[in-house]
């Protein structure tokens, strides 16, 4: 049997185009998934050089965070260390301030005292020169006195003393410090003055003490008129 070497050749031409396709279509699958291989690899590039720089972005900022800590650490201590010296000062001010308030009420306790006894001794003196001009007012018209008030003193002012002059005014000016009778002017002057100052401190008979004044001023007006 003879061979159809047209016929062979015709499928031998359908066959290589057939390879020639499938080739063709194994070229085009392998560029396209190629392609796509590149496109993943330039993506996943970029993705890796994002994260790099992201890094990078999270080491500075986490440096910048440190040292921010590290100096609000350092404040934190300071200002515990200013708290710390500012509770020992405001202790110390308080017991100062506790020391001078009590310094402060022992202090106005005895300035309300002393007053109390400036009172006490002034309404005492006060007594004492009421009593005194109750006395003298006694004797004031048999003994011709008169009466001149004066500070925290009495003033004694006699007349009828001189049998020449009646109307000559003789003075004795007496005032009381701590119970005691003090005279603070005498005109004129009595020679027996002392002794009778001494006298009446000792009886606080004051009546006699007038009338031993009285009677010296007569005889120091008896003097004065060579009698």
């Amino acid at each position: 049997m003879a061979l159809d070497l047209s016929e062979l050749e015709a499928e031998l031409s359908r066959t290589r185009r057939k390879v020639q396709d499938w080739a063709a279509s194994r070229m085009q699958l392998a560029g396209e998934r190629k392609d796509q291989h590149l496109a993943l690899m330039q993506d996943q590039t970029e993705k890796l050089n994002n994260l790099q720089g992201m890094r990078a972005q999270l080491q500075v900022a986490t440096e910048h965070t440190n040292k921010r800590l590290q100096s609000e650490e350092q404040e934190l201590r300071r200002m515990q260390d200013s708290m710390a010296s500012a509770s020992t000062a405001a202790s110390t001010t308080e017991q100062q301030l506790e020391s001078v308030q009590t310094q402060l009420r022992r202090l106005q306790e005895e300035y309300r005292q002393r007053i109390a006894e400036l009172e006490g001794g002034q309404r005492q003196k006060q007594r004492q020169l009421d009593r005194l001009r109750q006395e003298l007012a006694r004797f004031g018209e048999r003994f011709s006195l008169q009466f001149r008030h004066g500070q925290d003193e009495l003033c004694l002012v006699m007349t009828h003393v001189d049998a020449f002059e009646h109307g000559k005014e003789f003075c004795l000016s007496v005032r009381i410090l701590n119970n005691v009778y003090q005279v603070t002017k005498c005109e004129p002057p009595v020679p027996s003055l002392e002794e009778l100052i001494t006298e009446v401190n000792k009886t606080n008979d004051f009546a006699a003490f007038v009338k031993a004044v009285r009677a010296g001023f007569v005889q120091v007006a008896r003097a004065s008129h060579g009698l």
